[in-house]
């Protein structure tokens, strides 16, 4: 199985007996910041249809570069075992630096490749193809973690096992990731290979992977690490599952060679997503009867309850350089539509949608506060989605369209925005006038704001017209929207997702 998926691992949560109660804003009673225009880059392809990148990843540097991955036009020998399902065609990886898009390239024995973040030493990490068969499955073309250093493809190995993926990088070079260790897993929560128990791994150049352990049972996945080198994700507690026959998961911090228990706000269940360089985490934990969930920002040994925009549940995803979390919401009176939040000095604010959108998620959060995201329609009895908005929200304004802010104004139709650097510049993704997606990279034109007058006219007319799409296309937007419907359900179930099967994807 393909190793391309990187999970947030957020778990579902509720509020509990002495939970922390926050106040709650929102934004139009504020005076509304005046928006940028953005140059809009489309990042190209290698011959195929697609320009990718993950989600929830550091894909991105604060002096302009980034990362991703891209078809060619040839075909994946690997069929039906296709390392991108959608096309079946070979993918590379890709670094966009200065307006110039480099291939990445492969392992020596490999065909695609993939990547997950950049540090700012223009380390890039990732996966990427190997032509040997996995020595458990005897399933085609393993995928192990890589490194791009320079002129250098390196290969990270695996902790005894067939797959691995390398998920970040500090700016001294400390690799963190993932990695199979060949031993047969008893949890029900299997590997990238179904079978395999999988573990976080560390790596330093010149040396070997090592394990980062686990909270005391048989599998470990990290979601994120600062540029302390400290990591977090999630770990299985036991080798016993519970009386409802699942084995709880609590969020670990790693730090100085030590995993340590980030503890849950009452439930059994509980994930990491995300850390700052102060040792602050969010992530989201199910509260007592493991029935709904909370998101938490965890710091100086306590875990603190975010709560809800007043509905059951709520889920935390990022957090930025000050501890501001961001990450979405029901309301009560329904668990269909959600709202992008963002959590700061106490205050839960909810970020609304796009203008004639009914619900949104925020994915990036920079150093100043601003948001991006995704905002859609969705109709609440059929469960169907009728569009999709790219979205911007700066503190004390309302959500953008994005699309309405580019100048000139681009036949790439932007429907979702996942990562914003401290200078302001995003990226997202769109449709062509074709069907097929691409990255973009949005660059803020600093001496163009528009004034008051035409900033209330873009916010009153924030939409542009859907761009046709492929069946592909409109088959993933809607599978990744779904995650959010469907997601409480399918953790209280399981209680752990794995990488393998986290609704979590790009391609």
């Amino acid at each position: 199985m393909k190793l391309k998926i990187i999970s947030r691992l957020t778990f579902t949560l509720l509020a509990f007996s002495g939970a922390l109660v926050v106040g709650q804003s929102t934004p139009s009673s504020r005076p509304r910041p005046r928006h940028h225009h953005y140059k809009l880059v489309e990042i190209g392809t290698f011959g195929g249809p697609n320009s990718v990148y993950n989600v929830f990843s550091r894909i991105g540097t604060n002096d302009g570069r980034f990362v991703g991955a891209a078809n060619t036009a040839d075909y994946d020998r690997f069929d039906p075992a296709c390392f991108d399902p959608g096309t079946c065609l070979v993918q590379h990886a890709w670094e966009w630096r200065h307006g110039v898009l480099t291939d990445l390239g492969v392992l020596r024995h490999g065909f695609s490749s993939y990547t997950n973040a950049i540090n700012s030493r223009g380390l890039v990490v990732g996966q990427s193809q190997d032509g040997r068969m996995d020595p458990l499955t005897g399933g085609p073309g393993v995928y192990l973690a890589t490194v791009w250093d320079q002129d250098r493809v390196i290969e990270l190995g695996t902790l005894g096992g067939g797959n691995s993926i390398a998920i970040a990088a500090t700016d001294q070079n400390f690799v963190m990731g993932a990695a199979e260790n060949g031993i047969l897993d008893h949890s029900g929560i299997p590997g990238f290979d179904g079978v395999s128990q999988i573990r976080a791994f560390g790596w330093r150049s010149g040396g070997n992977i090592f394990d980062l352990g686990t909270l005391g049972g048989e599998d470990a996945f990290p979601a994120d690490m600062n540029n302390l080198g400290q990591v977090v994700g999630v770990s299985t507690t036991t080798l016993l599952p519970n009386p409802d026959g699942i084995i709880p998961s609590h969020p670990f911090l790693w730090s100085k060679g030590k995993m340590h228990d980030l503890g849950t706000l009452g439930g059994n269940f509980a994930g990491s997503g995300a850390i700052n360089d102060q040792g602050q985490v969010v992530g989201t934990s199910t509260l007592a009867g493991d029935q709904v969930n909370h998101p938490f920002v965890w710091r100086n040994g306590t875990m603190i309850d975010l709560g809800t925009l007043g509905g059951s549940s709520a889920f935390g995803e990022w957090i930025n350089a000050r501890g501001d979390a961001i990450g979405f919401s029901n309301k009560s009176g329904s668990d269909i539509l959600i709202y992008a939040f963002r959590y700061s000095d106490g205050v839960m604010t909810d970020l609304g949608t796009v203008a004639g959108d009914n619900s949104s998620n925020a994915f990036g959060i920079n150093a100043g506060g601003t948001v991006v995201g995704q905002s859609w329609s969705i109709d609440v009895d059929t469960q169907n989605i009728s569009v999709f908005h790219a979205f911007v929200w700066e503190p004390g304004g309302q959500m953008i369209d994005l699309n309405t802010l580019v100048s000139p104004p681009s036949s790439l139709n932007l429907f979702e925005a996942d990562f914003i650097n401290d200078r302001g510049e995003i990226v997202a993704i769109g449709v062509t006038p074709s069907g097929d997606l691409h990255a973009a990279i949005l660059i803020p034109d600093e001496e163009d704001k528009p004034d008051a007058t035409n900033l209330q006219s873009v916010e009153n007319n924030s939409s542009v017209s859907p761009m046709p799409m492929t069946a592909q296309t409109k088959e993933l937007l809607h599978a990744r929207t779904a995650r959010y419907l469907q997601r409480s359900d399918q953790l209280r179930k399981r209680g752990f997702v794995s990488p393998a099967s986290t609704p979590y994807q790009r391609r």
